[in-house]
């Protein structure tokens, strides 16, 4: 490989590392969402994201605790609780709110997820 060539693809893996930080990094912080269509699930849920992991507080003083990965506009949640498969989702922060659309996930968090888009407190 020339010398350009492997300086053009360092600076490209550069790039991508220097976005996904900073994807991770607008999303940090704490958000809050009431959900009231999810019957059971039904209540006030406050999630931080801090870069790679989560914690949900849902109603009832339960705490669960995940992990998530970002590609480009694509979030992949891990956890939290019994629920074991990755749940993937389109996601956008703007200003203090933050939308998840789901795209594949067979556990109940996309209720709460994608009951209303989700405000920074």
């Amino acid at each position: 490989m020339t010398r350009l060539a492997r300086l053009t693809a360092l600076v490209c893996l550069l790039t991508a590392a220097l976005c996904a930080t900073a994807v991770a990094s607008s999303l940090s912080g704490t958000y809050v969402t009431s959900v009231n269509s999810a019957g059971e699930l039904n209540g006030t849920y406050h999630v931080t994201f801090q870069p790679g992991k989560f914690v949900l507080h849902a109603p009832y003083g339960l705490v669960g605790r995940g992990t998530y990965s970002i590609s480009g506009s694509r979030i992949t949640l891990h956890g939290p609780g019994k629920c074991s498969s990755a749940g993937t989702y389109s996601f956008k922060v703007s200003g203090q709110w933050l939308t998840f659309k789901k795209i594949r996930d067979p556990c109940p968090r996309a209720a709460v997820l994608t009951a209303h888009s989700l405000k920074r407190s």
